[in-house]
């Protein structure tokens, strides 16, 4: 794709060069101005009585020609814009480290410890809950006896 809207910039180019050679050979309206001094006889003399209409032709044709490479060219490039864009949306970016930081060493660290502080927690809770089930039961038990 980067080839062919490569070799399409340089026809547009080539295009945009030839148009300007075109209109500068065109004779102006006054029969003088740029047209005559930048060639405009040595046009008609070159094509014939008829160069006027040809040199509208070629210039219109030329003009076609681009306006079409010029749009063509333009949505080669979005297209392009909108596939780098999905691209780089999708991607992850890569981190490679060589070797650990301090930084994250003590990050490790107070993991684990919160880590061990969360299993802690976790024990005496599950040792207080059976405590306190325990204590339940036995208030169950000794309430019948009491009331008695």
């Amino acid at each position: 794709m980067d080839f062919l809207n490569g070799f399409l910039t340089v026809v547009l180019v080539l295009v945009s060069l030839f148009m300007i050679l075109l209109v500068l050979m065109q004779r102006g309206n006054a029969n003088g101005g740029l047209g005559a001094a930048m060639g405009g006889g040595m046009a008609e003399s070159a094509l014939g009585a008829e160069t006027s209409s040809v040199l509208s032709k070629w210039t219109k044709n030329t003009a076609i020609v681009f306006f079409v490479l010029g749009f063509g060219l333009y949505l080669s490039k979005l297209h392009q814009h909108e596939l780098a864009k999905v691209e780089q949306d999708g991607a992850l970016p890569t981190i490679e480290s060589t070797e650990p930081s301090p930084a994250s060493d003590a990050f490790r660290e107070l993991v684990s410890q919160a880590e061990e502080a969360a299993e802690e927690t976790e024990a005496e809770a599950t040792e207080a809950a059976a405590a306190t089930e325990n204590a339940v039961e036995d208030a169950a038990e000794a309430a019948p006896k009491a009331a008695e």
